[in-house]
């Protein structure tokens, strides 16, 4: 899932990821999806998001990251609007203290 990165990436985001799903109680397997925002400023989280969910399935997930401040609001305004459950939270980038937005989109059935 995490093709593009870095193996030190590749380890933190799925520690990030794991950690996250199991205190949702949620299926290590329902990501589908993932998308890294990084250092794109607003909107193009947000637009990437919209894109990238079309490939999602329902019951499925995208996992986005970002490190654009507003994607926060944006993202969840997006996700209430159209019936997407979103869980957010954010880390630091341990190289630089850059604050990393992690989002969970799921796609629930129609």
């Amino acid at each position: 899932m995490f093709d593009t990165l870095t193996a030190e990436d590749k380890s933190t985001l799925n520690a990030h990821l794991t950690s996250k799903l199991e205190a949702l109680n949620l299926p290590l397997n329902i990501v589908e999806v993932f998308y890294d925002a990084r250092n794109l400023p607003c909107p193009m989280p947000l637009l990437k998001a919209k894109v990238t969910l079309r490939h999602v399935t329902d019951n499925q997930a995208l996992y986005l990251i970002a490190t654009d401040q507003n994607s926060q609001k944006d993202l969840v305004t997006y996700c209430n609007k159209n019936a997407l459950i979103a869980h957010t939270w954010h880390s630091h980038d341990l190289t630089n203290e850059t604050p990393i937005y992690h989002f969970i989109i799921i796609k629930p059935a129609n």
